[in-house]
């Protein structure tokens, strides 16, 4: 192609798709007067002359009439030649649109371009030459291109003359009161021309980009014509239909395709859809209400709708495959498929209303109640999924919305009248519960045009279905019960007779809040209560009840308690309501106390709630209440209830200000320099030190005398408080706040303040005292530690001297105190490695070689050494007591700077390096002594044991946190701790197992190493549970698994009593990595390399008869064992666990293990991994009778050994444990001796209930038929066995879970 061919190939082209081509005929109304201005802004002296002359001469060729268009040649006057192809065709086009062209032009120039136009029809000259390949070839002097760009330019004409004439037509009827309905008149040659272009639309989808821009142009004339009214329109939408359908429903389309395609919907009123030709039309319609663009445009909503109301046959169809859709839809687009119903219907309704002579209008509205609206009211009461019930409520709450309307009202009693009254009563409880909802949502379900006498019964009928629902026997009906009457009442309260009111609310307050089954039926009275007094008009009724909902706040259930508080915060909004009258504020305290200890979240949602509740009372506002008042009541509530105020400064972040926040604390500090200067007076101690400015007339103290209880819990106050806005102090805006704190904390008042609690731990008080002084300094150091070192005087030096004094104390005196905090606050001013290196070269020298006799290399030497030290500033040495217990607590997160102690630890690669390689040396030392051990030539003292067994352990410990550290999840087993569990099993075990095979009666029999079973025991842990949904998070791991004795104290009790055996210091190793890779399971979940080596150690417990070894590991290999059932459904430690206690005889304190391991299984919430448990004892019965073979004479229990025995005999005697195992043995094989030996221990040893004895008479083949069921419907559904019985069945290792069972619908 040569250069010149290119510049008219550019000048040739045809305008974009979105030019008016693609306009739809509203928006082309709308901008008639625009284009008019346009047309008088680009004038030309272009008539219908020259559109006359190229029309003309384009008798044999297109040429003339596209380069009139496209090309303007030289004579053109110099405005036509500057005008570009948009504005030169706009000017062409106006001259057709123009008033002054009139029939008998337009008969000229359409009768003109006929000829061309059948011959270029007829030819098929306008579909362009292609490659070898298919694809269309593009050459701008080709024949087929002048061909297309002629149709394209016979579009334009018709479609500007179309609108010139609607336009004249418009102006007349304005004038005039003709009929607006009446058909525009189309002369014959305009007619022809805009058919044969409607019958080019198909053909022009395979003629490229030009064919495609033409088919634009056509479809713009097509939708012209239609929305013009003119003549014969209905004979231009049979090819537009299907061709903007396939386009809206293209991955490219747009929403202007859908709005071009909705404002033709009334063109589908006329197709025939019984006809078998229009199938895939059909399923084109049908993939609409699937097409994101459609549901999510107003225009693609409206299109759905009036699909409805084509044809009753087509409603079939549409919903079928909107249901399809319902399970995996997203809420906004189950909205709109509500929206498409609902306004289905009502357009049908109304269609019904207006022209009832017509069947066609009822037979639609019919076809939408019965086969659409109906279907799915039965799928949202008897669905089993409760997603697809969930999904189908949104789509019909559009009705339930507006069901006061009394079109919808007596809709939903046709459509639900038949359904919902037999569903309330039907046997499957999911199919009750889910007609409480619907109950909810459509009462009253009448008729509205039935009368007064039958809106009363039906309101009488649904208060019997109410309290049938509040009564029912299953806890998840009556709470849907519940929450059904509290919808109704609070929309309908006065519509329901006072007696029938008291009826609901006895059933609610009385029964239901008292129930002792379930605690969500309670939490759900206390929540219905909660609705019902956001309707004023209940409150006279509810004053008097209220009251006896109040000891619902000590529930031990945490949602019920929460109900409550959530009740109470309504109430204190209520006006005229005291919620101290319904909860009187001593209870309200002490569950506030009660929400900081144990188990419980003093952060949680109740303690926040409380804490919103109670703010006024212990930081009361209001222009009338001044500081002191605050800090007067602050200290009564500190003294009164210590434990509330704690816990109400945990959450006082989210209901103060961060100024205010500050402010109290100064207060607080102050009160406590107070109380200390008071305290130092009675003691006759000097106070000069105490360098305090303290305000007169905002403190007034006398009233409450020092104690060291209300001054540790002040101090605690202060760091919690702290705590809470710490990170709220290093914005900009908050600096006047952090002005506060400085100015009343720095300086020497935390040295002298922590001085004086710090002097009172070595003065001999009572342990009760001693821990409040303790809590003290930790909360002084906490605060200190937030602060520069620069900005307190003199207290690095104070602490890193008690650190030197700490070698020399006495052994009593040095387990006093607690030196956790003082490494903890080094470590945030900077000092991590000093402090790591100081732990570890204490740790390297006890466990040196040489030192193996147990000796102390710390000389008075050394000791001066550590004087001259501290005078520099300098870390000392410290004992292995002190610094194991240091490092234990920083490790575990004891209190709160030591949380961030630990990060700087392993974060330093030089600290974590040098502390990991001290630990290290405590598994030398074992080697050592273990290699070493002869019958009754080495002896280890206790103290030693312990030490490596707690060295160990914090090994383990910091590896976890190592790798928790570094973000991934889930964690991995690194090296390391895959070196420490081979150690064990390479080392560890074989020792255990050689002592025991060298002598029969060794020197471990009469070892005594009860002290040593308490390292870090996982059977007595007092650390809160894994919750499962973040249990995988490293944030798990600042959670310790050591024993909380651990947690206040530097030292483990001591011991002199030495042992003639370096087994023990097995026994110690083996426990306390038990103890650490227990608590992996619980944050990370199981892996193999780990299940393995620790089901390797169950063969100690059937290699030896020493009942102290057995009891030493027994606890911590059922805790791995629950820890991997629980955690990751892996039974593969409880089987071998299981396996090796055949030939064991336990002890009483084994037999308290193995009962407490199983009933914490039983008792669990999720029955799938109990009944896999259960399963695994099957299956391990079930191997160990095959191994040893069947036996007449013996009893079934003696046969599976005495250990295995006392596991079936703790299952047996409970009441849930039996009934799991007997549902389980229904999946055995009916042909099974164990199976049947098992059935009778449980009729001989099993407490007997109605559950378990039905379930036994299936396993006997007694089959029993209650009233109102077939024998059919009794029958056990056939569920696969969970471990076939074979003889190499103890070769299995993976068992099957019980599956669960199906909802049956009803």
């Amino acid at each position: 192609m040569t250069a010149k061919q290119e510049d008219d190939d550019a000048t040739m082209e045809a305008p974009p798709a979105n030019d008016d081509a693609d306009i739809s005929f509203a928006e082309r109304e709308d901008d008639d007067d625009r284009e008019d201005a346009a047309d008088v802004h680009v004038a030309s002296s272009l008539d219908h002359s020259d559109l006359f002359s190229a029309v003309e001469e384009s008798v044999i060729s297109c040429r003339p009439l596209v380069d009139f268009f496209y090309h303007p040649n030289n004579n053109d006057d110099n405005s036509a030649a500057k005008l570009t192809t948009r504005q030169r065709r706009d000017v062409i086009c106006s001259i057709v649109k123009s008033p002054k062209f009139n029939k008998t032009r337009a008969r000229r120039l359409f009768s003109g371009l006929t000829p061309l136009l059948r011959k270029v029809v007829d030819e098929e000259s306008y579909i362009p030459d292609q490659d070898d390949d298919g694809d269309v070839i593009v050459d701008a002097n080709a024949a087929s291109t002048l061909a297309v760009l002629y149709l394209r330019i016979c579009a334009f004409l018709v479609d500007a003359y179309l609108d010139g004439l609607l336009k004249r037509q418009r102006k007349g009827t304005a004038t005039s009161n003709n009929n607006n309905n009446k058909r525009v008149e189309v002369i014959d040659e305009v007619f022809e021309v805009a058919e044969m272009l409607h019958d080019l639309l198909f053909p022009l989808q395979n003629c490229g980009k030009e064919g495609m821009t033409t088919q634009s142009a056509i479809f713009s004339m097509c939708e012209n014509y239609w929305h013009g009214n003119f003549e014969d329109k209905e004979l231009f939408v049979t090819q537009l239909i299907p061709l903007l359908l396939v386009k809206s429903l293209e991955d490219t389309a747009q929403k202007n395709d859908v709005k071009r395609l909705c404002s033709i919907r009334d063109a589908i009123d006329l197709l025939d859809f019984e006809c078998e030709s229009i199938t895939t039309l059909k399923n084109h319609l049908l993939r609409t209400v699937a097409n994101p663009l459609f549901l999510q445009s107003t225009e693609g909503k409206k299109f759905i709708t009036h699909l409805f109301q084509v044809d009753a046959s087509l409603v079939v169809d549409l919903h079928k495959a909107i249901k399809v859709q319902l399970f995996e839809a997203k809420r906004s687009i189950l909205n709109a498929y509500g929206e498409i119903y609902y306004n289905a219907w009502k357009q049908s309704a109304e269609t019904t209303k207006e022209d009832e002579e017509e069947e066609q209008g009822g037979e639609i509205q019919t076809s939408i109640e019965e086969n659409a609206l109906q279907d799915m009211m039965y799928f949202q009461i008897h669905a089993a999924n409760p997603k697809i019930v969930s999904s189908i409520r949104i789509v019909l709450d559009k009705f339930y919305v507006n069901k006061k309307s009394p079109d919808v009202e007596s809709m939903l009693h046709r459509c639900y009248g038949p359904l919902l009254w037999r569903s309330l009563s039907a046997t499957n409880a999911r199919v009750r519960l889910q007609a409480a909802v619907v109950l909810s949502d459509t009462f009253p379900l009448r008729d509205p045009d039935a009368g007064q006498e039958w809106t009363e019964a039906c309101v009488q009928k649904s208060v019997e279905a109410l309290i049938s629902l509040m009564s029912d026997e299953v806890a998840a009906v009556r709470v849907a019960g519940s929450n059904a009457t509290a919808k109704i009442l609070s929309e309908f309260w006065v519509a329901i007779p006072a007696n029938d009111i008291r009826k609901l609310l006895n059933h609610i307050i009385a029964k239901h809040a008292s129930d002792l089954t379930s605690s969500a039926v309670r939490a759900t009275a206390i929540k219905t209560v909660t609705t019902l007094l956001e309707e004023d008009k209940t409150h006279a009724v509810l004053r008097s009840l209220l009251p006896s909902l109040g000891n619902l706040i000590h529930d031990k259930s945490e949602k019920v308690r929460l109900a409550v508080v959530e009740m109470l915060l309504f109430v204190k909004k209520i006006r005229g309501m005291k919620y101290y009258h319904i909860v009187d504020p001593q209870n309200l305290l002490s569950r506030l106390a009660d929400e900081g200890r144990g188990r419980n979240n003093p952060t949680g949602p109740v303690a926040i709630g409380l804490s919103e509740l109670l703010s006024n009372s212990f930081f009361p506002v209001g222009k009338n209440k001044t500081m002191s008042d605050i800090i007067n009541r602050t200290l009564r509530l500190l003294t009164d209830n210590p434990g509330a105020a704690v816990t109400f400064y945990r959450n006082a972040g989210t209901q103060l200000g961060v100024n205010s926040i500050s402010k109290l604390i100064a207060a607080l500090m102050r009160c406590l320099c107070m109380l200390i200067v008071q305290d130092k007076k009675m003691n006759y101690e000097d106070i000069s030190n105490l360098s305090i400015v303290m305000a007169d007339d905002e403190i007034d103290s006398a009233k409450v005398p020092p104690n060291t209880a209300l001054m540790a819990t002040i101090a605690e106050s202060i760091m919690i408080l702290w705590g809470s806005i710490e990170a709220d102090l290093k914005h900009e805006q908050n600096e006047s706040a952090a002005d506060i704190l400085m100015e009343v904390f720095s300086g020497n008042v935390l040295t002298e303040v922590y001085s004086h609690f710090e002097s009172k731990t070595v003065d001999g008080l009572e342990d009760v005292k001693l821990a409040e002084c303790s809590r003290a300094c930790v909360a002084i150091l906490d605060c200190a530690g937030k602060m520069k070192e620069a900005e307190i005087e003199g207290l690095r030096a104070h602490v890193i001297g008690e650190l030197a004094k700490a070698t020399g104390m006495p052994p009593e005196k040095r387990t006093r105190m607690n030196f956790s905090p003082n490494m903890a606050l080094l470590c945030e001013w900077g000092m991590t490695e000093d402090v790591a290196q100081c732990l570890s070269n204490s740790i390297l020298n006890y466990f040196s070689l040489e030192n193996l006799d147990g000796k102390s290399n710390l000389s008075k030497k050394r000791k001066l050494r550590g004087k001259k030290a501290a005078a520099k500033d300098e870390l000392p040495q410290l004992d292995i007591e002190t610094s194991l217990g240091i490092l234990g607590n920083i490790l575990k997160g004891s209190f709160p700077a030591s949380l961030s102690a630990r990060n700087s630890i392993i974060k330093s690669e030089t600290a974590c390096n040098a502390i990991s390689t001290a630990l290290q040396s405590a598994r030398t030392a074992a080697d050592t002594i273990i290699k070493s051990q002869q019958a009754d030539e080495s002896e280890v003292s206790i103290t030693k044991i312990k030490h490596i067994g707690n060295a160990i352990e914090c090994y383990g410990r910091l590896l976890i946190h190592k790798e928790a550290m570094r973000g991934e999840v889930p964690m991995r087993l690194s090296q390391e701790a895959k070196e420490l569990l081979s150690w064990v099993t390479d080392n560890i075990i074989p020792s255990m197992m050689k002592s025991v095979a060298v002598e029969e009666e060794n020197s471990l029999s009469k070892l005594d190493i009860s002290a040593i079973s308490g390292i870090g025991s996982p059977m007595t842990c007092d650390d809160p549970p894994r919750r499962k949904s973040n249990r995988r998070s490293a944030r798990e791991s600042d959670v310790s698994f050591l024993s909380s004795d651990q947690a206040t104290s530097n030292t483990l009790p001591g011991a002199s009593k030495h042992t003639s055996s370096g087994s023990a210091v097995s026994i110690s190793s083996a426990s306390s990595v038990l103890s650490t890779f227990a608590e992996w399971l619980s944050i990370s979940g199981a892996e193999s390399f780990l299940l393995i080596h620790i089901s390797k150690w169950c063969q100690v417990l059937g290699a030896t008869d020493n009942i102290k070894t057995r009891e030493s590991l027994l606890g911590s290999l059922f805790h791995v064992a629950l820890r991997s059932l629980k955690d990751d459904r892996d039974a593969t430690v409880f089987k071998e666990l299981l396996l090796h206690l055949k030939d064991v005889d336990p002890g009483t304190k084994e037999k308290e293990i193995i009962m407490e391991s199983l009933s914490i299984i039983t008792s669990l919430r999720d029955e799938q991994i109990a009944t896999q448990a259960l399963a695994t004892i099957i299956y391990v019965t079930r191997s160990i009778i095959v191994q040893a073979g069947e036996s007449d004479s013996a009893e079934f229990l003696d046969m599976v050994g005495p250990g295995m025995k006392e596991v079936l005999l703790s299952i047996l005697n409970n009441k849930r444990s039996s009934l799991l195992l007997a549902k389980c043995l229904l999946n055995e094989p009916k042909v099974s001796s164990v199976r049947e030996c098992l059935v009778k221990e449980i009729r001989a040893n099993s407490p007997m209930s109605d559950a378990l004895e039905a379930v036994v008479r299936d396993l006997s083949g007694e089959k029993v038929v209650t009233d109102g069921e077939s024998e059919e419907e009794t029958e056990v559904e056939e569920m696969p066995p969970i471990i076939p019985e074979q003889a190499e069945a103890a070769k299995i290792s993976a068992l099957l879970s019980q599956p669960e069972a199906g909802v049956v619908v009803a």
